[in-house]
C-alpha cells in the first residue's frame, strides 16, 4: 500500500500535495476508492481512501488512526565514518530499511573522503531525502535523522554518555551477542572507513568506555559492516519477528 509522511495529524478530508501528491497521482496513478496510508512521523499511521485526483495531488478521506508497527524497540544510531563515492547513500538507505534510528557521518583518521562544510551540508540534505524515501518504502513510523558530520572523539563521548557504544574493529575481540545482553535499548554503532579504524582510535574508544567488538573472522567492507551489525542487533533484540 502506498505510504507517505505528512506534517501534523491529518483529519477528515485531506489534500496530499507537493512532490508526494504528484507522485501518487501521476506515477502511481491512484484512483478513487484505492487505499493510502499517511504517517505523521511520530509513530502514528492514518489509513485513508482516495476520493479523487486533481492537478498536483490527491484528495483523501482519513479513515482513522493506528500505531505504526514499523519502529523497533531499540534506538540505534549508525555512526559511519565517511566512505568514498556514493557508499554512504547505500548505507543510509539500507540502514533505514533495517530500522536505524539515526545516521551520523563521522570523520576519522583514515577517511579519504573529506568534503568541505558547504559540500557536506549539501550531501547531508541529499542523504536526508534518501532516508525519508527509504522510511516510506519500508513502512517506518518515523523518518530517521541524518545528523551533521562530526569527528570520531566527539561522537564517542556523546555515545557513551547516552547509551552503549559498539565499536567494530578488525582486531577487536569482544562478542556482539554478549555486549547486547548487557546493553539497554539505546545503542551507537561505530564503523570505520575503507581503511578501518587506526589502533589509537580503538584505544581511544576503549578508554572512553566503548565496547570494542568483532563482526567475525571475515573482513567486511565499510558499507557492509553496519548492515550486518544492524541485522544481528535487531535479531538478537527480537525485532526480526512479527
Amino acid at each position: 500500500m502506498p505510504r507517505f509522511f505528512v506534517e501534523g495529524e491529518p483529519q477528515g478530508k485531506y489534500f496530499l500535495g507537493g512532490e508526494d501528491g504528484r507522485h501518487a497521482a501521476r506515477a502511481l496513478r491512484l484512483r478513487a476508492g484505492e487505499p493510502v496510508t499517511l504517517c505523521d512521523g511520530q509513530g502514528w499511521d492514518y489509513p485513508c481512501t482516495v476520493l479523487r485526483g486533481e492537478d498536483g495531488g490527491l484528495w483523501l478521506r482519513v479513515e482513522g488512526k493506528t500505531p505504526s508497527l514499523g519502529e523497533p524497540g531499540a534506538k540505534v544510531t549508525v555512526c559511519q565514518c565517511l566512505p568514498k563515492g556514493d557508499k554512504l547513500e547505500t548505507v543510509v538507505q539500507k540502514a533505514v530499511e533495517l530500522g536505524a534510528w539515526e545516521i551520523w557521518p563521522l570523520y576519522s583518521s583514515r577517511c579519504v573522503s573529506r568534503p568541505d562544510p558547504k559540500s557536506m551540508e549539501k550531501k547531508t540534505a541529499r542523504l536526508q531525502k534518501i532516508a525519508r524515501e527509504a522510511a516510506q518504502q519500508s513502512g517506518r513510523g518515523a523518518v530517521p535523522r541524518v545528523l551533521p558530520a562530526a569527528n570520531l572523539q566527539e561522537a564517542l563521548e556523546a555515545a557513551v554518555g547516552q547509551g552503549t557504544a559498539l565499536f567494530f574493529y578488525e582486531a577487536g575481540q569482544g562478542s556482539l551477542r554478549q555486549a547486547l545482553r548487557a546493553a539497554g535499548d539505546r545503542l551507537f554503532l561505530f564503523v570505520g572507513p575503507e581503511g578501518g579504524f587506526a589502533p589509537e582510535e580503538a584505544e581511544l574508544a576503549r578508554s572512553l568506555g566503548a565496547e570494542v567488538l568483532t563482526l567475525g573472522r571475515r573482513i567486511l567492507r565499510t558499507e557492509t559492516a553496519p548492515l550486518a551489525a544492524l541485522s544481528a542487533i535487531f535479531y538478537e533484540k527480537g525485532d526480526m519477528e512479527l
